[in-house]
């Protein structure tokens, strides 16, 4: 695994590792994209299990994990604009993106954005409520309780993100990176995210195959999925971080994925 930097559209540095295969004309690119507040480390379970067969990217966003700070606008198209920078330094033009909840949104737009060069898009634990509008649902009341009371309100998101199974070295790793990020950053990031448009058009707009690998009975709108033609599969897991929480069962998924796309 090679650690690697990427300038963005706004001169914002972008870490990313690189394993896997070397790169062939045409061969097929797997990017991780992890979520609000999170990192490219949460993705250990699949880069370790996907490097052998492919070639592997897992990205931190502007202001997250490695990448520098200093963004103005930490919007989902800026984020997919970092997406963008990576592919581009490193020469991907068939590439399968993959994110996580927040990733989710940006993986979308980045998808827009890059267009014949994404062949598919698979979700965990995302694309929830595409056809809600995010400035008048739970972002923007998430985002104002993070600007009245950013402590109380990350403590509150975090906690809620983990259930009474999740194994305790889990819980403390992910919470200690997410409450470590810049309170800059977490905060844009939240109004980044009540700043977006309802994904539903632009979700439906990709005729490539979408898939989303999401924990049981955490709600989500199904009709609105499938209607966007994500294929919807579920983990036994009820916790937000699915890939971690159950990786063997989320790498299951994921192989039977990519080897449908391959098809």
């Amino acid at each position: 695994m090679k650690r690697k930097f990427a300038v963005s559209f706004d001169g914002v540095k972008i870490a990313y590792d690189v394993s896997g295969p070397a790169k062939e004309s045409g061969s097929l690119t797997i990017i991780f994209v992890h979520g609000w507040t999170c990192n490219r480390t949460h993705w250990r379970d699949q880069v370790s299990a996907f490097s052998g067969r492919y070639r592997i990217i897992a990205i931190d966003l502007a202001g997250h994990g490695e990448s520098s700070l200093g963004r103005s606008d930490y919007s989902m198209p800026s984020f997919a604009e970092d997406v963008r920078a990576v592919l581009d330094q490193e020469n991907v033009d068939s590439a399968v993106l993959i994110g996580h909840s927040m990733g989710g949104m940006v993986i979308i737009h980045a998808a827009q954005l890059l267009g014949e060069r994404v062949s598919g898009v698979i979700g965990a634990d995302t694309f929830k409520y595409l056809k809600d509008d995010p400035s008048t649902g739970k972002q923007a009341s998430q985002w104002r309780s993070f600007v009245d009371d950013y402590e109380s309100a990350t403590t509150s998101l975090v906690s809620n993100m983990f259930t009474d199974t999740t194994p305790d070295d889990l819980r403390e790793e992910i919470t200690e990176g997410m409450i470590s990020v810049s309170p800059e950053v977490a905060v844009g990031a939240m109004k980044g995210m009540s700043d977006d448009i309802a994904l539903f058009d632009l979700a439906s707009d990709l005729d490539i195959p979408k898939f989303t690998f999401n924990a049981t009975d955490r709600p989500m709108d199904e009709d609105a999925a499938r209607s966007a033609g994500i294929e919807l599969r579920y983990l036994p897991t009820n916790g937000h971080f699915v890939m971690n929480e159950d990786p063997a069962g989320f790498n299951r998924l994921l192989s039977e994925a990519l080897e449908q796309m391959a098809d």
